[in-house]
C-alpha cells in the first residue's frame, strides 16, 4: 500500500497551522507570579507545539496544570488551561520534522477564546490553501 509524501502528522483528526511568524506564548503555574515567555509556529485548536532547545529543562511536569495566554496578534491574546502532553528532545527523530520542544494540550478554555481561536485557525488554513502548509 503506497502513501503520500510528507502526510503522516496530517492525518490526525485535527488539522495543525504551521506559522511562518511565530506566536507568543506566556505559561505559568496556576496562581503564581512567575511567567515564561516562549514561541509556537505550531498550532491547533487542541493545543500547540513550543520550540523548545533543551526540553529537559522545561519548568513544569507532566502533572502541572499552566496557565496559558496565547497572543494570536499582536497585543491581543486568549486564555486556557493546559497540560504537557508531549516531549520531543534533540535526539527524538520526530525532532528533524518540527525540531525539539514541548507537546502542550489545551485541557479547559471558555467557549469566547475557543471561538476566537478556531477563527485564528481556519483563517490562516483557508490562506495557506496553496502555499503547502507554510502561513505568512
Amino acid at each position: 500500500m503506497a502513501s503520500a509524501p510528507n502526510v503522516n502528522r496530517e492525518n490526525r483528526k485535527t488539522r495543525r497551522v504551521a506559522l511562518s511568524r511565530p506566536l507568543k506564548v506566556v505559561m505559568g503555574s496556576i496562581g503564581a507570579e512567575m511567567r515564561y515567555e516562549l514561541l509556537t509556529r505550531n498550532i491547533s485548536i487542541n493545543g500547540f507545539f513550543l520550540d523548545f532547545d533543551k526540553p529537559g529543562r522545561f519548568p513544569f511536569t507532566p502533572s502541572s496544570i499552566m496557565e496559558v495566554w496565547l497572543e494570536l496578534e499582536p497585543g491581543s491574546a486568549i486564555f486556557f488551561n493546559g497540560k504537557m502532553a508531549r516531549v520531543v528532545h534533540p535526539d527524538d527523530p520526530s525532532a528533524q520534522e518540527n525540531g525539539p520542544g514541548i507537546a502542550i494540550k489545551i485541557v479547559q478554555i471558555d467557549r469566547e477564546n475557543e471561538r476566537l481561536l478556531g477563527e485564528f485557525i481556519d483563517t490562516n488554513l483557508a490562506k495557506s490553501e496553496g502555499k503547502d502548509g507554510d502561513v505568512a
